[in-house]
């Protein structure tokens, strides 16, 4: 049987960019623009799963990494091009925050936390591939497409209504893209990106350049080639294919952190979770909010959680057997997870009233399981340290 899309309910056919209401196409714009933030979110933690089940193989680890970098660029700018038009860009809640197992938007690729195996790796290489040219639907006044049937049509769509959008707009004697949403996008300048290729979305041109790097490094790509000679992600998946296969962990599949309770490991499955939400939380926020804490929300939430919390908690996870240290797992627990190790859920955590307090406290727990690990005693260190959320004004 099939597996479930993606909660969020994306665009199922192109509109009519050149007819209709404008503010309903623009609301039509906006869905189409959220839905790709959803499609580049969700290969975030199905790359990182693979890269952190290698056992030592540092070269591929960065491969899988190099492209995880990408994919944040990626739906940072997608983001930015929805916070430019207006939009409010969500990663956190039911509907946006990804679930695995999932079939992807459009095509019938499914994605699944698993190790990082050959076969594996061809879902990657499948999901990355480059489609045919397109007719470029932004020449047509009727679309071409009844139905989306690829990622890559669905980025050139996107691409088509920007630009058909704003030519309307402009005529109407209205902006598409919005001042006041320039000081609360993802820049160089503040501090709150670290890649020269994150661009504040002012104009026509700066989207479609944004939206070009999109397409030419990821998963709307037509096989042109990169004048910066950097590789597109099929290639990286194709190289890492096409090597010998890759020692990994007998990690648990597709895991889902309710499944531990009970067990040793589960505070710290608990801890993965709250971490990696607390990182989509500050990322969400942070086009909403243009104070003087921008970059610190980013050195201290983002880049920290990043390396000081998502990764070392991964790397605690992947090296322990799910069992180890529990004295009465269940029949299911001990059936399911037998002689396999933890791994990263990337499961949304809920948080209730006060996230920063109960991520400390969750860190906590964590640390009391296993008191004289280093690792989680820096990651409690580091929790500490983020920036509070609740605070910003």
């Amino acid at each position: 049987m099939p597996l479930q899309k993606p909660a969020f309910p994306p665009p199922q056919e192109p509109p009519s960019w050149r007819n209709g209401d404008l503010d309903h196409l623009l609301d039509e714009l906006k869905q189409h623009l959220q839905t790709a933030i959803i499609l580049e979110m969700y290969t975030i933690p199905l790359y990182l799963f693979a890269a952190y089940s290698i056992k030592d193989s540092p070269k591929s680890t960065y491969l899988f990494l190099s492209v995880v970098k990408q994919e944040m660029l990626h739906m940072g700018l997608a983001g930015n091009i929805l916070c430019s038009i207006g939009g409010t860009p969500k990663t956190y809640g039911p509907n946006y925050t990804p679930k695995y197992p999932r079939e992807i938007f459009f095509e019938p690729i499914e994605m699944k936390l698993l190790r990082a195996t050959r076969d594996h790796v061809q879902s990657f290489v499948n999901l990355e591939k480059p489609m045919s040219p397109q007719v470029q639907l932004m020449s047509l006044d009727e679309p071409l497409l009844t139905e989306y049937h690829s990622i890559g049509q669905f980025y050139q769509e996107i691409d088509a209504g920007l630009r058909i959008l704003n030519e309307r707009f402009n005529k109407a004697g209205r902006q598409l893209f919005q001042p006041h949403t320039f000081t609360k996008q993802f820049q160089t300048a503040d501090g709150s990106w670290y890649d020269p290729d994150m661009a504040v979305i002012t104009d026509i041109d700066v989207a479609t350049s944004a939206l070009h790097i999109i397409i030419t490094q990821g998963e709307g790509a037509t096989g042109e080639d990169i004048s910066s000679g950097i590789w597109s992600h099929y290639q990286v998946f194709k190289t890492l294919h096409d090597q010998h296969e890759l020692d990994c962990y007998n990690i648990v599949e597709n895991p889902v952190t309710s499944e531990f309770e009970g067990l040793k490991i589960h505070p710290v499955m608990v801890l993965s979770d709250a971490t990696y939400s607390y990182l989509l939380m500050t990322i969400e926020i942070l086009w909403q909010y243009d104070g003087n804490l921008r970059g610190r929300l980013v050195t201290n939430n983002i880049m920290n959680i990043m390396l000081n919390a998502i990764k070392p908690v991964a790397l605690f996870l992947v090296a322990r057997p799910a069992l180890e240290g529990s004295s009465n797992p269940t029949n299911e627990q001990q059936a399911k997870f037998g002689e396999k190790h933890a791994a990263p859920a990337f499961n949304r955590h809920d948080f209730g009233a006060n996230p920063f307090q109960e991520l400390k406290d969750i860190a906590q727990k964590a640390l009391a399981a296993y008191p004289e690990d280093r690792r989680l005693q820096e990651v409690a260190k580091y929790v500490r340290e983020l920036i509070d959320l609740s605070q910003l004004h």
